[in-house]
């Protein structure tokens, strides 16, 4: 599974990513991607399917392959989220689902376009100190229902902003006393960051700490992803 998602990050001075995933069985459906559409723009993914195991595996295989590929055709991500929901809601038999963020970064501006489909929002760590869930665009799940009418939304970054976007297993890890992580103890995680010039893998690591801290030893229950992207301008 991992020899499939990119493990170089982008090699560019106006941006720094970093990556990671653990998968709660050997394999699993939770996946991210980026690339570039061109010199001046890069798409970012990050998904997940409904499932575990080798079918979540393989539908996210399948998702992946052609969300890149419609993606090198269909610039804006409204059309290539509706185009990517068309191909895999048409002959969907097993039923499956994934939520999708997809946003292309234009990186001499730091304008994100970006669709939300059914899927955690994402996190802006500001310059100005503050933690802030990035707007929801209405789109549901990817895979449920054809022809469904995604929008977009639009994100201006500053030099000095990051983005965290992250799968449900972040905050759906739970603990010996079944309790999960919630969305308040991440934002409370990563506002705790804001002080400290951290580079995106140093973001990652300090909420996978907080998320295993949490866990206490409990057993992981859900595929874990997570993508830190500091744009510096």
């Amino acid at each position: 599974q991992r020899s499939i998602l990119p493990q170089q990050m982008p090699d560019d001075p106006r941006l720094q990513m970093d990556c990671h995933i653990t998968p709660a069985r050997e394999v699993g459906g939770d996946f991210y991607d980026y690339f570039w559409l061109d010199r001046e723009h890069l798409g970012v993914v990050i998904a997940d399917v409904s499932g575990k195991g080798v079918p979540a595996a393989l539908f996210m295989a399948i998702t992946r392959t052609l969300l890149k590929s419609t993606a090198a055709f269909v610039t804006a991500p409204s059309s290539c989220m509706r185009r990517l929901n068309d191909l895999l809601a048409a002959e969907n038999e097993q039923m499956m689902f994934v939520t999708v963020f997809y946003g292309v970064l234009h990186l001499p501006t730091g304008q994100l376009r970006y669709v939300n489909a059914g899927h955690n929002a994402p996190y802006l760590l500001s310059t100005q100190g503050e933690v802030k869930p990035l707007a929801r665009t209405g789109g549901v799940a990817v895979a449920v229902s054809e022809e469904f009418p995604y929008q977009e939304a639009v994100l201006q970054l500053q030099p000095g902003d990051r983005l965290f976007l992250f799968t449900d297993g972040v905050t759906e890890a739970f603990n010996a006393q079944q309790q999960e992580v919630g969305e308040p103890r991440l934002v409370e995680r990563l506002g705790q960051q804001l002080s400290d010039e951290q580079s995106p893998g140093q973001l990652n690591q300090a909420v996978l700490r907080g998320v295993r801290a949490f866990e206490d030893g409990a057993p992981q229950a859900d595929d874990i992803t997570c993508v830190s992207l500091l744009y510096r301008g």
